[in-house]
């Protein structure tokens, strides 16, 4: 028995239904970060590295600022390019 053959379609002949997409303005990020640097000093106390020196000579409490860094995004908003 002979089975039949598909016929292929070229594919110049099929048909497409073209849709409209509304195409988006083109715009830009405006994005503002503040940063905010806070220095605090910091109290260390300096214990002697060794028994002798222990003995000899008092822990010292020696003052170091210390920076801190804390950055915050303001505002987003976005403009037409």
């Amino acid at each position: 028995m002979a089975t039949k053959k598909s016929k292929r379609r070229n594919a110049r002949s099929r048909t497409v239904a073209v849709i409209e997409l509304p195409v988006p303005k083109p715009t830009t990020e405006v994005v503002t970060e503040k940063t905010y640097v806070t220095t605090e000093p910091e109290v260390e106390i300096r214990q002697p590295g060794t028994l002798a020196q222990a003995l000899t000579e008092p822990a010292t409490a020696v003052v170091k600022p210390k920076a801190r860094v804390r950055k915050e995004v303001v505002s987003r908003s976005r403009r037409s390019a």
